[in-house]
């Protein structure tokens, strides 16, 4: 079976482009084709994975390389797409974020402040979710170490969730790219 988040969705928001082989995602900075779908964000620079999960473990990777903006985690089937989404698990959102090339947080109803300490660029980060126990952990990948977890996640399927960050003046063309993805067994 092939992973659920190895590729990402191509119903983005026109100035979003996801490459050919379905593992990165960009800010164009101009408006493509698209053709209209429900499923999509109309407003955010917002894309979820091809696939959702309902039960198992998952671990996937992303590089988040340079860019100064960025939301990573996973969204239910039934969170909202359309006009003003305020990313938070109340709202079926559940993402760690970096905001401006400053601070890095979780995306709680009352935002948590991630300690990443002096001037470390988180560049990978390993997201692992346990859909049974209903929990989401984030991972610095080079320094192994636990950056949040949310420990009530879902119902329902739930999606690897990417955004390559709020619309802002300067146009910050680095992707995120999935690295890696896999479904974790038991021992």
């Amino acid at each position: 079976m092939v992973p659920a988040c190895r590729q990402l969705s191509r119903k983005v928001l026109p100035i979003l482009e996801v490459s050919q082989n379905g593992k990165s995602v960009w800010d164009t900075g101009e408006d493509q084709r698209v053709s209209e779908s429900e499923d999509r964000f109309d407003s955010h620079t917002f894309i979820l994975a091809k696939e959702g999960f309902s039960e198992g473990k998952h671990y996937w990777q992303v590089d988040v390389g340079q860019k100064k903006r960025w939301d990573l985690g996973i969204a239910s089937e039934s969170a909202h797409r359309k006009k003003e989404i305020t990313l938070s698990p109340q709202n079926g959102y559940w993402v760690i974020g970096y905001d401006d090339g400053i601070d890095y947080w979780a995306r709680t109803e009352e935002w948590t402040h991630l300690g990443v300490s002096g001037k470390l660029k988180l560049t990978k980060i390993g997201i692992f979710l346990n859909v049974s126990a209903r929990t989401l952990t984030f991972y610095n990948v080079l320094t192994k170490r636990k950056l949040h977890t949310y420990t009530t996640v879902g119902p329902g399927k739930l999606y690897p969730f990417f955004s390559t960050g709020s619309i802002t003046k300067e146009l910050d063309k680095e992707q995120l790219t999935i690295e890696s993805c896999k479904e974790v067994e038991d021992k």
